[in-house]
């Protein structure tokens, strides 16, 4: 076998930590995976992965190994897609990470505007709360509410902001006495979302005034859809993003609560890993988000 395959056969197995899984993505099978490796371990003269019968693990030589040709195939696949992009349309595969809710409710509507303007653009979409490593697991571009840290090797830029919305349903509502200030807020059932064990702190902002509270859920969850569902039902007052209560609200299935009481909205960033220069898929999909943003057109 070329050079060239086994260092993707390599690379493949490291970032996925599984032969199967490997040998599904490569369109091979497990027994030539092994025989690959095996190969290329020969070739090299020293063990790459350490194998179980359960599981796999980079050794100390294959760590390096990787770092190495990880960069070699990032900077060969600008180089094609430069070539491809200066012959006609953008192509390929391009793999996107995403926050659960984020994909479900707002990115994954308007994937199919895209994917009409760029049909020979194939789209791997993975929806996880967790911070997927873009390089190690080979993603183009994740949406984060945080940019790329300094120190890091990633490019990162804020494509926009989305609002946080209390709502609640239209029966909720008649059954609690009214209020006019979110220091209130305590007295009722509150559906919080808590992804970890750091106290909750809601703060709100009316013109000067100011207010932060720590509220007592009635419910939490990790899983915004679970909240929101929790609303729709009538269980209580839910903190959400716009995007998943948007249409529930002008349908008159949820209704805005103390709407002169801002919160900070949060923001959006597009973090990959190599130039939009040098990758016309990423440059491609990088400038249908900033539009759905900027002109509301998505």
């Amino acid at each position: 076998m070329d050079r060239f395959h086994l260092i993707q056969v390599f690379t493949t197995v490291a970032r996925l930590g599984s032969f199967t899984r490997a040998a599904r993505e490569l369109g091979s099978t497990v027994s030539a995976v092994s025989k690959a490796l095996q190969q290329l371990e020969q070739r090299l003269g020293t063990r790459l992965i350490h194998r179980t019968t359960r599981s796999q693990s980079l050794t100390d030589a294959g760590r390096d190994y990787l770092e190495t040709t990880e960069r070699v195939l990032n900077d060969l696949r600008e180089v094609e897609e430069r070539l491809t992009s200066s012959k006609g349309q953008p192509s390929g595969l391009l793999r996107i990470t995403a926050p659960t809710a984020l994909g479900q409710f707002w990115l994954a509507p308007r994937l199919p505007k895209f994917t009409t303007e760029h049909p020979d653009i194939r789209l791997d979409l993975i929806l996880d709360d967790q911070l997927r490593d873009l390089t190690g697991e080979g993603f183009d571009l994740a949406l984060r509410s945080q940019p790329a840290q300094p120190q890091s090797t990633l490019y990162s830029h804020q494509i926009g902001r989305h609002d946080r919305l209390l709502v609640a349903s239209p029966e909720y509502l008649a059954r609690i006495k009214s209020f006019s200030s979110p220091d209130q807020f305590n007295k009722f059932q509150l559906l919080c979302y808590k992804y970890s064990r750091d106290p909750l702190s809601w703060t709100f902002q009316k013109g000067q005034e100011s207010i932060t509270i720590a509220p007592k859920p009635y419910f939490s969850s990790n899983n915004y859809y679970s909240l929101y569902q929790a609303a729709l039902s009538g269980a209580g007052i839910a903190c959400l993003y716009d995007y998943l209560v948007e249409r529930d609200i002008t349908a008159g299935n949820l209704v805005q609560v103390l709407p002169d009481w801002q919160q900070s909205s949060r923001p959006l960033f597009a973090v990959y890993q190599q130039r939009r220069a040098a990758s016309a898929k990423l440059d491609a999909f990088w400038r249908f988000l900033e539009e759905c943003f900027e002109n509301n057109t998505c």
